[in-house]
């Protein structure tokens, strides 16, 4: 049995000892109002001193239309673009439903844009992909879909918070994306040989195993903070917040050759 870890970043690390072999996160919604870019842009300062693979897993952006990048959205993705050619960090771009083709978005970032990405480690095996090609309701409804969000990040930017929460997470319910999501995760991770596999386009964080397979979807960016990503240390698989002041209790699991794959509950404790 594993002992018990608070989930809160580590202090910034030298190279050569970085705390985080793989940090994952998704849905950022660049252009957005209720995207969470002050804090996005703290989280990637750190995270690129701390670890060596960073996944940007998906909705980078919130459309194409960069007119609503504002100098902090910029700010972020200045910080993307410059660590993106070093030879101590490897930077993954995972296409998103909301980001357009990887070709245009892949040349506007200058950072390869790929449709999933498989990370090991050695000890681990971590199917990565943005999860919305398992989403019929979008698939099948685009234009309505593009209609909700449209409404659905006004309300977000107008109404009280608790209100425009309530009002996503009940049509995701209603959509049934995201055990559909899962489910389908899953057996892609199945068919691979993957130990995990970890998604994002439902907003929804959470972490959980299925035959055989711990799932773990890495949340939004655009809720107030905590902001949720996904770290990989050895066989460790863990949902942590940014910043590390908000923490909670969140779930760990192992995930790995002969790892039991329980899950534990964490102290209260900051980091």
């Amino acid at each position: 049995m594993m002992s018990d870890h608070q989930a809160g970043p580590r202090p910034e690390a030298e190279p050569e000892s970085r705390p985080y072999d793989c940090l994952i996160i998704s849905d950022l919604h660049l252009g957005s109002d209720v995207c969470q870019a002050k804090l996005l842009e703290g989280f990637l300062e750190w995270a690129v001193k701390n670890t060596r693979e960073l996944v940007i897993n998906g909705d980078i952006f919130d459309d194409l239309n960069f007119r609503r990048l504002s100098k902090r959205h910029f700010a972020c993705l200045k910080i993307i673009r410059r660590h993106s050619d070093r030879d101590d960090l490897r930077l993954i771009w995972i296409r998103g439903n909301h980001d357009g083709p990887a070709e245009v978005v892949g040349h506007i970032v200058g950072v390869e844009v790929l449709e999933e990405y498989e990370f090991c480690n050695g000890s681990t095996r971590l199917l990565i992909l943005h999860g919305d090609q398992f989403d019929r309701f979008v698939n099948q409804y685009g234009l309505l879909t593009e209609l909700a969000c449209g409404v659905y990040y006004y309300i977000q930017k107008w109404a009280p918070h608790r209100a425009s929460r309530y009002i996503r997470r009940a049509s995701k319910r209603w959509q049934r994306n995201g055990p559909t999501i899962r489910d389908g995760a899953i057996r892609l991770a199945r068919t691979r040989g993957c130990q995990a596999v970890t998604c994002g386009h439902t907003h929804l964080p959470g972490l959980e195993t299925s035959q055989g397979v711990l799932y773990v979807n890495s949340g939004t960016w655009t809720e107030h903070p905590p902001c949720p990503f996904v770290s990989v240390r050895g066989r460790e698989i863990r949902l942590e917040y940014w910043p590390p002041t908000h923490l909670d209790t969140r779930a760990l699991a192992h995930a790995g050759a002969g790892a039991d794959r329980e899950v534990h509950e964490l102290d209260h404790s900051p980091a």
